[in-house]
């Protein structure tokens, strides 16, 4: 009972993210292959915030030494984050999604346990997934962002720095590679998956350092960071970063087949999508030769192939572009999408956001901003800053 108990309070924290999770017995579960009674018990008490272990140790009423050995056990096994501010080491329970489940099968390597927690992530998020996913989509955010190929807006159209990938990665300072953690849980679940490379998620700065450092992705410079994103391309992959314009942790690069966010839009067919660029592909039917060539690369199926005729579902387009270079006749192009909502000014301002978005949907109350917002988005701010100094 105190198992199930410590495990509980667990769910119920990773619940207070700025992303949900769905509290069922199979995530529970699944916190258990991951996490020992105790390892759960001070999770459960880690804020978003860093803070130290003798912090930690005080709300636990342990011993700082014994709690600081089980927090250095708990960042081997990727389950917290941790950072030295001051000469003084930190940590912090990051989100469950984007963060813990993914930094598990980032480094690449496939051991008996991670195949029972690929197995009980995949039982747990399957349970309720059109319920989560449908949570997601009502609180009117997402910290994903969709950002176009490059050779799909043209050189009259005027893109901002933060929807141009290039620019993103030209603008950091630290970088690292890791594995798709999407095409990873394919493998161990030894279900059907693309040819699409599997090194390469990136990752920037403050976040990069992290996973540099302890293991779960490779150090690389800027011109291995480019070429990454030219291979990407070619594999015709949507690139997806925080819904923020500046502070960028992450870059990933999306397939239909794989990708949790991706997938779950096609089988779900949810509107508004869960994460779109500020464009929405326009096509020209009297130019276009219905050869299928677009349909092959698009993600989401807004363009399909019918009786060997092209068709296109407007509601279904994300506005990544992939499909703009391929056509040999011009008869699509990239426009502005014109309910387009700018992304947050910074990652910080992004979590405080999501956060008043989630009481706003599941309150049912008018809040724009929770209290405190300015001070916690600079607290997170200024540690994604000190990142690659």
């Amino acid at each position: 009972m105190a198992l199930d108990l410590a495990h509980r309070l667990l769910a119920y924290r990773f619940n207070m993210s700025y992303v949900p999770v769905p509290i069922v017995p199979e995530f529970i579960d699944m916190l258990k292959v991951l996490y020992t009674k105790e390892e759960a018990w001070i999770a459960a008490l880690l804020p978003p915030a860093f803070v130290s272990a003798r912090t930690v140790a005080r709300l636990r009423r342990k011993d700082p030494a014994v709690v600081e050995e089980t927090l250095q056990e708990m960042v081997k096994k990727r389950l917290v984050m941790e950072y030295t501010d001051r000469g003084v080491q930190k940590f912090s329970l990051p989100p469950f999604v984007p963060g813990v489940a993914e930094f598990q099968l980032m480094t690449g390597e496939i051991t008996p346990e991670l195949v029972e927690f690929t197995k009980k992530f995949h039982d747990a998020f399957n349970a309720k997934q059109n319920v989560f996913l449908e949570k997601l989509s009502s609180m009117g955010s997402s910290f994903g962002r969709v950002i176009p190929v490059n050779e799909s807006v043209s050189s009259s159209q005027h893109v901002l720095a933060y929807e141009d990938a290039r620019s993103i990665i030209k603008d950091s300072k630290k970088f690292s590679i890791s594995h798709c953690y999407c095409r990873m849980a394919k493998d161990v679940l030894d279900e059907k998956s693309c040819d699409a490379p599997r090194d390469i998620c990136m990752s920037f700065d403050f976040p990069a350092e992290f996973l540099i450092r302890n293991k779960i992705g490779k150090e690389v410079d800027r011109d291995t960071m480019l070429a990454k994103l030219d291979l990407a391309e070619e594999h015709n992959l949507v690139h997806v970063t925080d819904n923020a314009q500046s502070g960028f942790s992450f870059m990933c690069h999306c397939c239909g087949c794989c990708c949790g966010f991706l997938t779950s839009l096609n089988v779900y067919n949810l509107k508004p999508p869960l994460v779109v660029s500020s464009w929405i592909v326009e096509w020209d039917v009297e130019k276009c030769d219905h050869c299928g060539k677009c349909t092959r690369a698009c993600q989401l199926g807004a363009l399909s192939w019918v009786n060997k005729n092209t068709l296109y579902n407007e509601e279904r387009c994300i506005g990544c572009g992939v499909c703009v270079p391929v056509c040999p006749n011009d008869a699509l192009r990239l426009a502005p999408r014109p309910d387009w909502e700018e992304p947050s000014p910074t990652y910080g301002d992004m979590m405080m956001d999501m956060m008043a978005n989630r009481v706003r949907s599941g309150l049912n109350l008018p809040i724009k901003k929770l209290p405190g917002h300015k001070y916690a988005a600079k607290l997170a701010n200024d540690i994604i800053r000190s990142g690659g100094e």
